[in-house]
């Protein structure tokens, strides 16, 4: 086995809030649900027009 060397990173702060975010999502189950969901509707055509439906609001 080898020893793996740490090093420092130096990336900008908001790619950094960005990934925080990424990753508070990832670990939200109701979210997570709601995007599978939304991408079995579009893969089964419940779609609509989205001028349609801001008509509607």
């Amino acid at each position: 086995m080898t020893t793996a060397k740490s090093r420092l990173v130096s990336i900008p702060k908001s790619d950094l809030d960005s990934l925080e975010a990424t990753i508070e999502t990832l670990e939200n189950e109701y979210v997570m649900d709601q995007l599978e969901r939304s991408e079995q509707d579009i893969q089964n055509g419940r779609v609509r027009n989205v001028r349609d439906f801001l008509k509607e609001l």
